[in-house]
């Protein structure tokens, strides 16, 4: 008999799904504080938590902020690859005027980090 896929999330292998819980009772100004600490993490108090009982530590998620600036970099990449292609097409004297605007560009993004 064939089995019929019903659709949904596949199931995880063994040893990969989380079925064990960890429970914890605090103070509400503890409370307060881990939530406090997650928020500036820019994490959910759940990821935090787990984050902080596994490894000891918490790394901050990327803001938007950061993530708009790894997105002009990457911009600016694709402009530099366009631009290496018209030199070799047309050679380097034509793209001059463009490197010195990518450059600046460059700049000012590193500066920003």
């Amino acid at each position: 008999m064939e089995r019929k896929n019903k659709g949904g999330r596949p199931r995880l292998q063994a040893g990969q799904a989380r079925r064990r819980t960890v429970s914890t009772r605090l103070t509400e100004a503890e409370y307060l504080v881990l939530r406090h600490r997650a928020q500036q993490a820019n994490r959910k108090l759940s990821h935090y938590q787990h984050d902080a009982l596994l490894t000891g530590q918490v790394v901050a998620a990327r803001t938007a902020e950061d993530r708009r600036q790894v997105r002009m970099l990457e911009n600016s990449c694709n402009n530099l690859n366009q631009l290496t292609k018209l030199a070799h097409q047309n050679g380097i004297i034509s793209i001059i005027d463009d490197l010195k605007n990518l450059l600046a560009e460059f700049d000012k993004i590193l500066s920003e980090l």
